[in-house]
């Protein structure tokens, strides 16, 4: 039935396409007006199109000029352009968001990010789907603080809003992009439009990257390939329909990492003290598969395992491919303007990654989302402006093989999950006199979601892993690399090692020395039904046509998920409220522009996935995500540009950000030796189920927010040198961030160290519309840690890092 009711918007619009005209529709996007001075740029970010300088919320904008110029050809290339940001490669296809210190870690098929993606106008459910979509853009808007009030998903963070260039009717013209530079880089992009009678148009577009890998191993390579499709008929003076299809593949090996140290345990009179850390020595570029990480891997002793370690053998890979359409259709009436927005989407994920130091984590996932949206915009009168609308929202995930395997563990996970999401929202905005706007916003959420499925876990076991005394099993062999649990059953039985079903660390007495391995499998069939009310307050009054202040009051939800874990196989949902005060500002006739925005953040119930026991009876130690954490983020952002000469462009964002959490306690399991953790810890008991086990409560309160730099500055310069109907433009800028937690468990070597990173480039370009372009990027090679887990099994510190240095030549045209 989706499928169909799509397939005969499309069969609408191709058997009408002959008769269309120029776009009309409240919801159409009109290119920027090029004015004396600064250029205004037109944003979408509250559903109708309105200059940025006029919208009374906190949004940073960036332009396909800049989208080319930094290199982003994926969601993680994002964090270069908005000091909000952070995105980094979460292995494989995944992607991690943070804004403003707001956001998740999890990259599993079971819960969602805290930070919507929306492409084309639709909400993307699965931080895996967010490839193949940054070429032929408009604009990608990032929205700061909690989203959803008036489309999409719930989002605590903060939205990304990726806006692909529509058909221009009337208009036959192509234009290209082409670059190669360092580690043999090729990127080619293009677009071709095409009229359609008088009426319409199409517009097809397509993108190719492929680059060797920036590490040492081949790893932190680029593989990839999208193609867009759109047809836009203008079907009366009143009714226009846009379909537009894309799809992408993913290719190569994706993100590396590298070893950035290990920690050792210290010993006191009663046993196990503390840990001492010791740097690796590698660089950012020394690929975990490198020869030399490979041997100090295999050099490390596995205490679980009674043995030392052994390479990794195995490589990650992508092979993942994903497909959408959507159908917009603009109906204009005299009472308002009707928008309807349809839209499928699937995704087939295949792929492993190592970068969190793992032996291999291997995922093969289907995933299927449909989603509608209707609004209705109008005005009553001159002074009240309206907006209704209606959202569904329909998510099927199945994982058909999930595992991550380790030395010592391997969990193979097999699930089927829905999400059912409906909402209502609408905004209403008043003008009681002249230069003031009052807005109420508001919308109701009813998330239903099921999950049903087995993590099959087996764990490696050697009597008794914690010294004294230290049992040794110097030939056991380590988890192999099989497809299912059964192969890895015959695997151990060949070699006469017993599986037994008994959860880890509740056995009774085992004979020192001998191995087993211990198979703890985890049925979960669970559903949740959140529903939250969220709304926004604000206020805008205009001093002049170019200056005007605004406040405003909104709340966020960022709805529940599933752990596989017995008892606590879901969680609640994690709130936010935001409070906003701003002023934006044009000055010397269009010459000067300084917005600056403050906020105070409350995040409440935060989503945040550690090791602990679970409520089984005996209680079993799982990997599962709670609800902690009451956090206070506050700051300020300015950003300023000046157009010094006609010719001369300056700019500047600045983030000042201090983060903390005012309440952030956990447990971890006490298995014999203390927790490795920058925060100060106290031994205890819970009973769960009749059973007492032993844990350690972690206080991280005070600390501060993940990912959040206290300052983050990028500044920009730009000079144009006129050469007859040629220029010169001369572009150079540099970006900062201070220092950040990169690593949850607070240790100081999971840090982000502050660092600059800046480029460069020169261009020439004709007035004929074809130019070339010679840049570098990150001219320092400043390769800053953008993650970091550890890995307990073999004691060892994995960081993953951002780009280092890079150069190239661009050329490019439009005819």
């Amino acid at each position: 039935m989706k499928r169909t009711i799509l397939a005969s918007a499309s069969f609408l619009t191709l058997a009408i396409s002959a008769h269309a005209t120029a776009q009309t529709g409240q919801a159409d996007i009109q290119p920027p007006a090029r004015i004396d001075g600064l250029e205004e740029i037109v944003v979408t970010a509250q559903r109708i199109a309105e200059s940025a300088q006029r919208t009374p919320i906190a949004i940073d904008v960036i332009k396909p000029e800049e989208l080319t110029r930094q290199g982003v050809t994926r969601a993680e290339d994002l964090s270069r352009t908005s000091p909000a940001l952070s995105a980094a490669n979460g292995g494989g296809a995944n992607t991690v968001f943070f804004v403003r210190g707001v956001g998740n870690f999890t990259v599993n098929a079971y819960s969602d990010s805290a930070v919507a993606f929306n492409y084309d106008g639709v909400y993307i459910g699965r931080p895996t789907s967010t490839s193949g979509t940054f070429y032929d853009l408009e604009r990608v808007e990032v929205l700061k603080g909690p989203q959803g009030t008036l489309y999409g998903r719930n989002a605590t963070g903060g939205a990304i809003n990726v806006i692909p260039r529509r058909p221009e009717p009337g208009v036959l013209g192509a234009e290209f992009m082409a670059s190669y530079g360092s580690y043999d880089q090729i990127i080619a992009q293009g677009a071709l439009n095409l009229p359609i009678g008088d009426r319409g148009a199409a517009r097809f577009s397509g993108s190719y990257a492929k680059r060797d890998g920036y590490n040492s191993d081949g790893t932190g390579d680029q593989d990839e390939y999208a193609f867009r499709g759109q047809l836009y008929a203008d079907l009366t003076d009143t009714l226009n329909v846009r379909v537009a299809a894309d799809t992408s593949h993913q290719g190569g090996a994706g993100g590396g990492a590298f070893y950035i140290g290990q920690y050792n345990p210290t010993f006191g009179p009663s046993g196990i003290t503390g840990y001492s850390f010791t740097p690796s020595g590698f660089s950012p570029s020394d690929g975990l598969h490198d020869v030399r990480s490979e041997n100090y891997l295999a050099s490390r002793f596995v205490g679980q395992a009674g043995r030392a370690g052994e390479r990794l053998d195995s490589y990650p890979y992508n092979d993942s491919t994903f497909w959408g359409v959507t159908t917009e259709i603009n109906w204009e009436t005299d009472a308002g303007t009707l928008t309807v927005q349809p839209a499928y989407r699937e995704a087939s994920l295949d792929f492993s990654f190592t970068n969190a130091g793992m032996r291999s984590g291997r995922t093969r996932e289907d995933d299927q989302q449909f989603s509608v949206e209707a609004r209705w915009a109008g005005k009553i009168g001159p002074s009240i402006d309206y907006l209704l609308g209606g959202m569904y929202f329909d998510e099927d995930i199945k994982g058909r093989n999930v595992q991550f395997s380790q030395f010592v563990l391997t969990p193979f996970q097999t699930f089927t999950t829905n999400t059912d999401s409906y909402a209502l929202f609408g905004k209403l905005g008043v003008a009681p006199v002249e230069g003031l706007t009052l807005t109420a916003a508001g919308r109701y959420t009813w998330d239903k979601k099921r999950f049903n499925g087995l993590s099959d876990t087996y764990i490696l076991f050697c009597g008794n892993p914690a010294p004294p005394p230290q049992d040794f099993c110097p030939t056991l062999p380590f988890m192999p690399l099989v497809d299912n649990a059964a192969q890895l059953r015959a695997f151990y039985a060949a070699r006469g090692i017993p599986t037994s079903n008994i959860p880890l660390y509740v056995l009774p007495g085992f004979v020192p020395g001998t191995p087993f391995v211990l198979n703890a499998p985890i049925p979960i069939n669970d559903r949740i039904n959140n529903s939250k009310f969220t709304y926004r307050l604000a206020a805008q009054y205009d001093f002049t046509p170019h200056n005007m202040v605004y406040a405003s009051f909104e709340t966020g939800y960022h709805s529940g998920g599933f752990s596989f874990a017995r008892g606590l196989s879901s969680y609640s949902p994690e709130t936010i409220e935001a409070y906003t005060i701003g002023t934006k500002n044009r000055f010397w006739g269009n010459r000067l522009q300084v917005n600056v925005e403050g906020f105070l953040w409350k995040y409440h119930d935060q989503q945040y996935s550690q090791f602990g026991f679970d409520l089984g009876t005996p209680p079993a130690t799982v990997f599962l995500t709670r609800n902690i954490g009451e956090s206070t983020i506050k700051g300020v952002d300015v950003d300023v540009e000046f157009l010094a000469t006609p010719t001369t462009l300056l700019a500047a964002s600045v983030q000042y950000l201090p983060t903390k959490y005012d309440s952030f306690v956990f447990f971890t399991p006490n298995q014999g030796t203390p927790p490795n953790t920058g925060c100060p810890f106290t031994p205890t008991t819970q009973v769960i189920n009749g059973t007492t086990v032993s844990v350690f409560a972690v206080d991280c309160s005070g600390k501060p927010a993940f990912n959040s730099p206290k300052w983050s500055f990028n500044l920009q310069g730009q000079q144009t040198i006129p050469l007859g109907d040629n220029k010169i433009v001369l572009q150079a800028g540099t970006r900062y961030r201070s220092e950040a937690v990169a690593l949850p468990d607070y240790l100081p070597y999971g840090n982000a160290r502050g660092s600059f990173v800046s480029s460069a480039s020169v261009t020439f370009s004709t007035g004929s519309g074809w130019y070339v372009t010679g840049f570098v990027n990150n001219i320092e090679g400043n390769r800053r840690l953008s993650f970091a887990t550890n890995n307990n099994s073999a004691a060892v510190v994995v960081g993953n890092a951002e780009e280092p240095r890079t150069y190239g030549i661009r050329v490019g045209g439009s005819f």
